[in-house]
């Protein structure tokens, strides 16, 4: 049986570092960076090549 991890949230202190690290460290594609209040955003981010 073939298993996959769809998906996973972490909570971050800077979404700007955190963001830099996925996309510049570990080149993941950012997908989506929306403002949902003064602090909180929703920040979505893939390994590029993936499907979801």
């Amino acid at each position: 049986m073939k298993q996959n991890l769809t998906h996973i949230a972490i909570v971050v202190d800077d979404y700007d570092k955190a963001i830099e690290f996925y996309t510049q460290k570990l080149h993941f594609d950012l997908i989506e960076d929306t403002m949902l209040s003064e602090s909180k955003r929703w920040v979505l981010v893939r390994p590029k090549g993936a499907k979801e």
